[in-house]
């Protein structure tokens, strides 16, 4: 269990550092060369961490569909979603920031709480990428990895682009 949680830990400790300084202004930006934004990777991860720490781990969270419209965050930054489409809808870099702090809380306290034999089980819900509720944590640290590397190569285009 502690593996999982520092293998999480370490991707949002990296996330953090990569957008702590990239200003409002820029995270709608959307370089040709990679057609992505900031705004769009951010949005990526709650919607695939919601996915994979919550959903998956103990199926529907209804505090999380509270604060987040599910077929919103789907349409706006779902697999088949384009970076750069609905930008007037989309929540600002605040809010985006506040859903992705509270999402990666519900799953480390989720954390705290399941068992070794719990990991194996089955996901709640059926997960298109994983089987098991073990392998679904190790899928969220890994993708929100991949995505800290188009954040980083992102994050050096805009700031080349701004001298």
């Amino acid at each position: 269990m502690k593996i999982l949680k520092d293998q999480i830990t370490l991707a949002k400790e990296k996330t953090d550092k990569l957008i702590s300084d990239i200003s409002s202004e820029k995270w709608l930006e959307t370089p040709d060369v990679l057609k992505s934004n900031l705004n769009w990777q951010i949005g990526h991860i709650i919607l695939a961490n919601y996915l994979h720490g919550i959903a998956s781990i103990s199926g529907v969270n209804d505090e999380f569909r509270e604060k987040v419209n599910i077929p919103d965050y789907i349409k706006f930054y779902g697999p088949k979603s384009n970076p750069t489409e609905f930008k007037n809808e989309k929540p600002s870099k605040e809010k985006l920031l506040e859903i992705y702090e509270f999402t990666l809380s519900v799953v480390f306290k989720s954390l705290e709480s399941i068992t070794h034999n719990e990991l194996e089980k089955d996901t709640e819900i059926p997960n298109p990428a994983v089987k098991t509720k073990y392998e679904a944590l190790l899928w969220l640290s890994q993708h929100q990895s991949w995505h800290n590397g188009q954040i980083a190569v992102l994050k050096r285009i805009l700031n080349k682009n701004n001298g």
